[in-house]
Formats: C-alpha cells, structure tokens, sequence
C-alpha cells in the first residue's frame, strides 16, 4: 500500500496558539477582542458571525481580523513556538502522523487556511527535518528516499529538495496559490481546500509514478488521507469525496480515500475510510 498524507495545520498539526481579532458590539460601539481558534470556528458553526449582531470580523474585514496569522517569517516562528512548548502541549493529534510520513518520504499536503506564501510553508517543513526529526527519523527518511529514487549517491541536501518537490503546500488564503488553482478568497474555504486536495491527488499519482512506473502501479493502491479540526470543511471534503458518482473516489477509483476528523485532540481522531467504487 502507498501512502500520502494531506494535514490542516491549526489545532490539527500544532496548536499555534494565535489569537483571531473580531469586534465585539457593547456599549453602542464594536470593541475590538480577541478569540481563540475554537471559539472562532465555533462561532462560525453557529452562524454568529454571519448575523454580526453581536460579533463581526474586525471592520468587517476578515483578513485584518487574521493578523496574526500574516507576515514574513511568521509561519516559522509559529509552527517551532508550538513544537517547542513544554510537555508537548504543541503537538496535536495529527503530528505524530507527520512525523511517520517523513521517516518514509510519503508525500504530504499541508492544506492550511492562512495567509503565507507557500516558500514559507516549504522553507518551515525543511527546518522541521533538519532540526526536529530525530537522528533515527533522519537516517529513515534518507533511506527511504534513496530506495524510491532508485539513486544512492547524493547529500543530505539533495534528498530533501527532492522529498519537498513531492510534497503540496497550499495556503488556501494566500492570492497567489489560490490563482494557481483557479480559486479566489470569496471561495468558501472548505472550496478552497477541495480543490487543493484534489491538487495534491494528482501530485502524488505523479509522484508515485515516477517513483515505480505506471506499469508496476497496476496492481497497488495508494491510500491518502486528510485530517482536519474543524467540522465544515469535514462535510465538505467528506461530499467532495463521497458524492455519487461525482465524488473525487469515482474519479480516481485507483486511490483509497480516509478522513481524519480531529476536531478532540484529547481523543482518538475519528476516521471516515471510502471503498473503491468499482467493487461495490
């Protein structure tokens, strides 16, 4: 079985900890607060937002109440705050996940909803391997590169270029990477990040040919999975995925699909699995 991963960010990879700005009504004026993330996405859920009867984004303008989640080198500081807090309090559900798709050079997606350019994305996950994985994680992961291209000859350094060419990054608020989908910012996010994961579909059947051919990927199924925390875009990619007979398992019935709802991180993820259409 080949495996890829596809993993939100958020309170799914890391609990970044970063607050979101909005307006509160009191007092016959908007006060600026700050939520956190769940209280955010919960009062999403519940439509509050939507109503601003109460609560709106700051000036009504959603990317100044992400502020947070902007700027150079940002990404960066975030993701290695939350890897380094104490007890491993950072690390979510999905991370020990992460670091197994490393140790075996499986291709990843990082589908987050924040602002950076993907350089940063790709600049933080290259950091991650170099000073986060262990020296045991390190030598699997060379290992597994070096079996997949065939290839034992290089550095270090080679490997992990090649290793992050593989892989998706995909900020789903960034104009830039939404213009290479075809999406724009007025797109609902769960849309946005449909379409980034049908992306990163194509990618890794690329990837996985080119790594065995396509005639030895007749008789093997590649089995990728997506987690998230937040439970609109888990019914939108779940419809994305599930719909019949235009659901992305009709359309590539050679891949496995799984969902990973990791909305509890102090539970075991619920999982979704999808069978292969042509054997029903």
């Amino acid at each position: 079985m080949l495996k890829s991963y596809a993993f939100d960010v958020d309170s799914n990879l890391l609990f970044t900890d970063n607050a979101i700005w909005l307006d509160k009504w009191q007092d016959g004026t908007w006060i600026p607060i700050e939520v956190s993330q769940k209280q955010h996405d919960d009062m999403s859920a519940e439509g509050i937002l939507k109503e601003k009867k109460i609560y709106r984004y700051l000036n009504d303008d959603v990317e100044a109440s992400m502020i947070n989640f902007r700027g150079p080198d940002r990404f960066e500081t975030d993701i290695f705050n939350a890897i380094n807090k104490p007890d491993n309090s950072g690390k979510w559900p999905s991370w020990e996940k992460f670091i197994e798709a490393n140790r075996y050079a499986s291709p990843i997606a990082e589908i987050t909803a924040r602002w950076h350019p993907v350089k940063d994305l790709r600049k933080t996950h290259e950091k991650i391997i170099l000073d986060v994985l262990t020296s045991s994680q390190q030598e699997d992961f060379l290992g597994s590169m070096q079996e997949r291209l065939w290839d034992y000859g290089h550095s270090e350094a080679f490997y992990i270029q090649k290793y992050l060419d593989n892989n998706l990054y995909a900020p789903c608020s960034n104009e830039e990477f939404l213009a290479s989908i075809g999406m724009t910012i007025k797109d609902p996010l769960s849309d946005r990040k449909n379409t980034a994961f049908e992306q990163f579909v194509l990618l890794s059947k690329h990837v996985f040919q080119w790594y065995y051919w396509a005639e030895l990927l007749k008789n093997r199924k590649i089995r990728m999975g997506f987690s998230d925390d937040v439970g609109k875009n888990i019914r939108g990619l779940h419809q994305f995925i599930d719909s019949k007979e235009q659901g992305i398992r009709w359309k590539y019935p050679e891949i496995l699909f799984r969902i990973y709802d990791t909305w509890d991180n102090l539970s075991p993820a619920m999982k979704i699995s999808y069978t292969n259409p042509i054997k029903e």
